[in-house]
C-alpha cells in the first residue's frame, strides 16, 4: 500500500471546503463568488489526530480561495497517482471482473485522516453481536451515507456524498455538489439524477410515501428537489429553513435500511419494482407473495431484507439481517481515500452475530474475546466486569461520553390527567421534586462516579449552552427546600404523611422505566424513594422496551425515565422537550390533542406547552445568530419550569462503553457520543483497521 505523507492534503481539502460560520459550513472554494468570512476551521480537524486547528476571523479574497484551491487540486493530483487497493479487490481488476481502481472513484474523493495510528493495512472482519431484526442501527450507525456527516466532536460538518454546499441569503435554498465520477456499489453511475427519481417517482408518490420524509418538511411546509446538473442538486423551500443541512445530515438508513429516509435511491435498480417503470411490477409482487407492486417496492428498498439493492455505504450486507450470523463485504466503489489515497475501507467486512439472550450473553462474548467493537448493547453496570477481564479478553475498554444532556432524566407528563396531573402543571411541584434528589449518591453508585450532576442541557461548547447557572439549576439536595416549595402548593397529607390534590386525593407519581438500559430502573427506585421523603407517594414499574413506549403512549402515567440526548439538537429533535408528534416525552396526551382531539388519549394542552412547542418551530427559520439565542432561551424556560429533571450526564452511560480488540487501531479514544451524532459514525470507522490479522 503507497503511504505517500499527505496528511497536509486533509487539512487543506478539509478546511479549505468546509470553513463555518457558527456550524454553518460555507461552500466549497470553487463555487464561492463572493469573500468568505472565516471564523474558524470547523472541529473536522479534530479528526486529525486530535488537532484543533483554529484561524482568526478574517476576509479571504475570491482570489485567495482560488489560489488554495488550486493547491487543493494540486495535491489530489498527487493523490490520484497514488491510489492503492486492498488486496481482493485488486485481484478481481487482474482478473478483469472489476474496473482499476482509478476508474472506480470520484474525480474528487472525500479524503478521510486518520486519527490515531496512522495509515492502515487492508483485512479483516469486525464483529460484533446483534439482538435481532430490528437492531439494524448495529450496522448502519457503522457503515452509513449521507451528504454531510458530523465531525469527531459532533459540533461540526464534514463532507461526505456532497462535496460542498451553498445556501442562499433567505435560507430557502441549498445547493449541494456531488462528486463527479461517484458510483453505486455495482458501478452504476450516482449522480442527480438518483435524486429526481426519489422525490418525483417515491416521495411524491402517495401510495408509496404516504408521510413525507422528515428532511424535506418544515413545519405543515414541504421542500423541493431539483436537478441542476448531473452533479448539483438543489432543495427548494417555500419558507427560510437555515437548518437544514443539520436536518438532512440525520437523514439516512438509521436503523431500518431504507432508502425512502434519504433524497436519492438507485434509480437504476429500484425502477423494477416500480409499475410506473415496469408494466410486470404488479405480476411480480404476486408471483413474490405481496398483495400489491408498492408492498413489494418497500420490501425490496430495505437494506435490512434485500443485500442486493445497490448501496453507497462502505459496507453492504451479503444476506439479510435476522440471520443467525449477518455478513457485509466493503463496498468496491466506495467514494473516500485515506491521506496516502488509498481507497478505504480497510476492513473488509462486519459481522453480526445474533443473542438472543439478552444483553449479559453479548458482555460474556466481549470477556472471551469474540467482540472487537461495540458500544451499543454494553450496559455500564458491565463496566467492572469488562475492565476486570481486559488482559484475558485481548480487548480495551474505553468510554466515549455522551454529546450533551442528561444521561438518566425524568420527563413530566404535562397531560396527566386527573388530581396526580394538576399536581404535574403545577410548576412549584416540579421544582421542588428536582431539589428532592440527591444526584450524587447517584452518580457515585449507579454511574460509578462518572459523569457530571447537571440538568438535560447542551453542553458547555454548543451554542445554545444556557449556561452553568441553567446546567446546575436545582440540582444541589435540598429537602428542606423541597419540602417548602410543596407546602406552598399542596400542603395538606394524608395518614400516611403523603401529599393531597386538591381534592383529597393522594397525589401519585407512576414512573415507567425500561430495562434495557442497566442503572436507570434503580436510579428510578432512588429517586421514588426520595419524592416519598418529601411526601409524594411514587410508584416505580419496570418493563421492557416495547411497553415502555406502549404505556406512555396511553396517556396514563406521570413520568417516564429515558435520556435527554436531543440536547444539542434543538430545533430537529424536539418530541423531548414539546409535544410534537405521538412519540413525545412532553405530553402523550397534549400532542394527540394538536393532531386529532377526538383520539380517546387527547387532553387539552396547557398553554405552557403550546408556547414551548411554537418556539421550536420559530427555530429553522433563523439565521444562526438569532437561533442560537433563541437555543439558549429554550432551555432556560426548560430548566427553570423544570419540564423535565436532569440527574446525571457527559458520561459513558448511554452506548459510551465500548470494547475494542487490542488489534483494532484508528478508533478514537474520546468521541461525542449521542444517536443524534449516529455515534459510531463520527469516528469514522472507515479508517479503522487490524495492525494483525485474526
Amino acid at each position: 500500500m503507497k503511504r505517500s505523507a499527505l496528511l497536509l492534503v486533509a487539512v487543506l481539502f478539509l478546511g479549505a471546503i468546509i470553513a463555518a460560520c457558527d456550524s454553518q459550513p460555507a461552500a466549497e472554494p470553487q463555487v464561492v463568488e463572493k469573500i468568505v468570512e472565516v471564523e474558524k476551521v470547523v472541529e473536522v480537524e479534530k479528526i486529525v489526530e486530535k488537532e484543533v486547528i483554529k484561524v482568526e476571523r478574517i476576509e479571504v479574497p475570491v482570489e485567495k480561495v482560488v489560489e488554495v484551491q488550486k493547491i487543493v487540486e494540486k495535491e489530489l493530483e498527487v493523490v490520484r497517482s497514488n491510489l492503492g487497493e486492498s488486496p481482493d479487490l485488486a485481484a478481481q481488476v487482474a482478473a478483469g471482473s472489476l474496473p482499476p481502481v482509478w476508474d472506480r472513484l470520484p474525480s474528487q474523493p472525500m479524503i478521510i485522516p486518520t486519527l490515531q495510528d496512522g495509515i492502515g493495512e487492508y483485512g479483516g472482519i469486525m464483529r460484533r453481536f446483534y439482538l435481532g431484526p430490528a437492531d439494524g442501527c448495529n450496522f448502519f450507525r457503522v457503515s452509513r451515507a449521507s451528504l454531510a456527516r458530523f465531525s469527531q466532536d459532533g459540533l461540526s460538518f464534514v463532507p461526505a456524498v456532497a462535496r460542498g454546499w451553498e445556501v442562499s441569503d433567505d435560507g430557502k435554498e441549498w445547493t449541494f455538489f456531488l462528486r463527479e465520477g461517484m458510483k453505486w456499489s455495482d458501478g452504476d453511475d450516482f449522480n442527480a439524477d438518483d435524486f429526481v427519481y426519489q422525490y418525483e417517482e417515491v416521495i411524491l408518490n402517495e401510495d408509496l410515501t404516504p408521510n413525507i420524509p422528515f428532511f424535506l418538511k418544515i413545519g405543515s411546509e414541504v421542500g423541493a428537489i431539483s436537478k441542476v446538473d448531473d452533479t448539483t442538486v438543489k432543495f427548494t423551500f417555500p419558507v427560510p429553513n437555515f437548518l437544514f443541512l443539520e436536518i438532512v445530515t440525520l437523514a439516512d438508513e438509521a436503523c431500518y435500511g431504507s432508502s425512502k429516509n434519504v433524497p436519492w435511491a438507485p434509480s437504476h435498480y429500484m425502477k423494477q419494482f416500480h409499475a410506473d417503470f415496469n408494466p410486470d411490477a404488479e405480476d411480480n409482487a404476486k408471483a413474490a407473495e405481496f398483495e400489491s407492486w408498492t408492498q413489494y417496492y418497500d420490501s425490496q428498498t430495505q437494506y435490512n431484507l434485500n443485500p442486493d439493492k445497490p448501496s453507497i455505504s462502505p459496507w453492504k450486507f451479503t444476506n439479510p439481517i435476522g440471520d443467525q450470523v449477518v455478513m457485509s463485504e466493503r463496498n468496491p466503489y466506495f467514494w473516500a481515500v485515506d491521506p496516502a489515497g488509498n481507497q478505504l475501507p480497510y476492513l473488509d467486512g462486519i459481522q453480526l452475530t445474533l443473542v438472543e439472550g439478552g444483553t449479559e450473553i453479548g458482555t460474556l462474548m466481549a470477556v472471551q474475546g469474540e467482540i472487537d467493537m461495540q458500544g451499543r448493547h454494553i450496559q455500564l453496570d458491565q463496566f467492572t466486569t469488562l475492565k476486570e477481564n481486559e488482559e484475558k479478553g485481548g480487548y480495551t475498554v474505553k468510554t466515549w461520553p455522551s454529546f450533551a444532556g442528561a444521561d438518566v432524566a425524568f420527563f413530566f407528563n404535562m397531560s396527566l390527567p386527573g388530581g396526580s396531573g394538576d399536581a404535574v402543571r403545577t410548576r412549584e411541584f416540579r421544582q421542588a421534586l428536582s431539589l428532592a434528589i440527591d444526584r450524587s449518591a447517584i452518580q457515585e453508585i449507579q454511574f460509578l462516579g462518572l459523569g457530571q450532576i447537571r440538568q438535560g442541557v447542551p453542553g458547555p461548547g454548543h451554542p445554545h449552552y444556557p449556561g452553568d447557572d441553567i446546567a446546575k439549576l436545582r440540582t444541589e439536595y435540598d429537602p428542606d427546600a423541597a419540602n417548602a416549595l410543596l407546602d406552598s402548593v399542596f400542603p395538606n397529607k394524608d395518614d400516611d404523611g403523603f401529599r393531597l390534590d386538591a381534592n383529597g386525593e393522594r397525589i401519585v407519581m407512576n414512573i415507567t422505566v425500561t430495562d434495557a438500559f442497566g442503572t436507570w430502573p434503580d436510579a428510578a427506585q432512588v429517586v421514588g424513594r426520595a419524592w416519598e421523603a418529601v411526601g409524594v407517594r411514587s410508584d416505580v414499574n419496570v418493563t421492557t422496551r416495547g411497553l415502555h413506549w406502549t404505556r406512555w403512549q396511553t396517556n396514563e402515567w406521570a413520568v417516564m425515565v429515558w435520556n435527554e440526548n436531543s440536547a444539542g439538537f434543538t430545533f430537529s429533535s424536539i418530541e423531548k422537550r414539546a409535544p410534537e408528534g405521538i412519540d413525545t416525552f412532553h405530553g402523550p396526551g397534549c400532542a394527540a390533542w394538536l393532531i386529532d382531539r377526538d383520539n380517546p388519549v387527547a387532553f387539552p394542552c396547557p398553554q405552557e406547552s403550546i408556547d414551548l412547542l411554537e418556539m421550536h418551530k420559530r427555530g429553522p427559520g433563523l439565521p444562526p445568530a438569532e437561533r442560537n439565542a433563541l437555543g439558549k432561551e429554550i432551555y432556560r424556560t426548560i430548566v427553570e419550569n423544570q419540564y423535565n429533571i436532569g440527574i446525571v450526564g457527559l458520561s459513558p452511560m448511554v452506548q459510551g462503553v465500548i470494547v475494542t480488540n487490542n488489534d483494532l487501531k484508528n478508533v478514537p479514544d474520546d468521541l461525542g457520543n449521542d444517536w443524534p451524532l449516529r455515534t459510531p459514525s463520527n469516528a469514522f470507522p472507515e479508517q479503522w483497521f487490524y495492525s494483525s490479522q485474526n
